[in-house]
């Protein structure tokens, strides 16, 4: 593998807040057009991990290279337009409730481009759609949608500025399984559709077995194993083996299956014929 297959290299990367040290040494790489989905136990630092990625927070130490940017070298203006580059969607939407999602999938807009209305409302129609949004749910203020529908609203916003990275922390929490299953199958769809990177927390085995090519497990401080879903619930850990070979865990895999022959049903009684 070359530098240029990784879209974000972190490498030694401590975060503490006070005496508490959060991550110590960590290292972790996201190869291009990927979905890696990021898990761990309570307290371990995903959310964190992804708010020192995206510049929210800063690290003790190490350095955060995206697009082959290390991010603490750019200058403010630098900084401000490798933002173009990325979307996120945090855990509980942070959409601006007195918007409307129109007016919410816009400001990212307004704040890196000088557009007319007119341009603008082209794009936010376009936005709304890929998100699996109807028309009418432009006019609409976050209160008047579904929790359902507010994820999507909020990746709508996310998808705005046409992202190379889309960062998604726990795009699935409170939703129902039908729900759940119907928004990981649209973020696999964008990310083939729109060679997205995807960087997503989620504590959903079925999100994992679903649409992520690579899992990575935070833990004891560092990134334990990034790799496809068949190495990493053979990674020998305690924790690792509990979340991947427990009863919910091969309850989630059981269930793909299923749904696997499913599809190839008709493939295969269309090739017979």
């Amino acid at each position: 593998m070359t530098e240029t297959d990784n879209i974000i290299e972190i490498r030694g990367l401590k975060t503490a807040f006070g005496s508490t040290i959060i991550h110590d040494n960590l290292d972790m790489d996201v190869r291009r057009g990927e979905i890696v989905g990021v898990v761990g136990g309570s307290g371990t630092g995903k959310s964190v991990l992804m708010k020192n990625i995206i510049g929210l927070l800063t690290p003790q130490e190490g350095s955060i290279r995206i697009n082959g940017d290390v991010q603490s070298q750019l200058t403010s203006a630098q900084s401000f337009k490798s933002r173009r580059d990325w979307g996120v969607l945090f855990q509980d939407g942070a959409l601006f409730s007195s918007l409307t999602v129109g007016q919410n999938v816009q400001v990212p807009l307004r704040e890196h481009f000088s557009m007319r209305q007119g341009l603008l409302d082209d794009i936010t129609t376009v936005k709304i759609r890929l998100a699996g949004l109807p028309l009418d749910a432009a006019m609409k203020l976050p209160s008047e949608l579904s929790g359902g529908m507010r994820k999507r609203a909020a990746l709508a916003r996310a998808l705005a500025l046409d992202p190379d990275v889309l960062f998604l922390d726990e795009p699935t929490a409170g939703l129902d399984p039908i729900g759940a299953a119907a928004f990981d199958d649209l973020i696999r769809e964008l990310t083939e559709t729109l060679g997205l990177t995807v960087f997503l927390i989620t504590h959903d085995l079925d999100t994992l077995y679903r649409v992520c090519d690579r899992i990575a497990v935070l833990g004891e401080k560092r990134i334990l194993i990034n790799a496809p879903l068949d190495e990493v619930i053979n990674y020998d850990h305690p924790w690792i083996r509990e979340y991947f070979k427990g009863p919910r865990a091969r309850a989630a895999g059981i269930s793909m299956k299923e749904r696997s022959q499913k599809e190839l049903t008709p493939q295969m009684t269309a090739g017979e014929g």
